[in-house]
């Protein structure tokens, strides 16, 4: 978990989740453009796409779930439900020819806050499905076949990003790291 210390002439604090972290640099520095200036509603709309991201592109439960079958059925299916939404989100604001962010060309906080849940999503699900259960999951395969063209643009400039890309943590970290995570989960489920 992060954590930043802020110390200053007459503050002095810490914060930590990864979200707030982001909206207190992105607010503290508005220059860098991180937070649509253009009205409320746009600010709102950001914050509420982060939060709808967050449920959709939530993969635990396929991982969780193999070894029985209905559950890993259920579970992708709520997967491509939220893809779905997530697309149609996209599509009510605006088609990819604006830019293919969330706000056209810039790229928001929505779009930080949401690449390492992204990046996750789309390197560790290919890995750990299609074995014991028989559905390969992989979100840009799925936005193929469901021609969710906006979603998939979206997807990848997130994840072309030149900062998206620098603090990618390696592929294969992330795959030890949820091995590691499921058996934890597996031997929390046999106490």
């Amino acid at each position: 978990m992060p954590v930043l210390e802020v110390i200053g002439d007459q503050t002095n604090f810490a914060l930590c989740e990864s979200l707030v972290v982001a909206d207190y640099i992105a607010e503290r520095y508005p220059n860098v453009g991180l937070i649509p200036t253009n009205s409320v509603e746009d600010r709102a709309t950001m914050r509420l796409f982060v939060e709808l991201f967050g449920s959709s592109f939530s993969y635990w439960n396929i991982l969780r779930s193999q070894g029985d079958e209905e559950k890993f059925q259920l579970a992708i299916e709520e997967f491509k439900q939220g893809l779905i939404n997530v697309n149609a989100f996209l599509e009510k604001m605006g088609d990819s020819s604006r830019g293919p962010f969330l706000f056209g060309d810039q790229f928001s906080l929505a779009e930080c806050n949401t690449a390492p849940f992204l990046q996750r999503a789309c390197n560790v699900l290919p890995v750990f499905t299609g074995g014991t259960n028989s559905v390969f999951v992989d979100p840009i395969k799925f936005c193929d076949e469901q021609d969710l063209s906006r979603l998939k643009t979206w997807i990848m400039a997130v994840l072309a990003r030149p900062s998206v890309k620098a603090t990618e943590l390696p592929k294969e970290e992330m795959i030890q790291s949820v091995t590691k995570m499921l058996k934890r989960f597996a031997e929390m489920e046999k106490k």
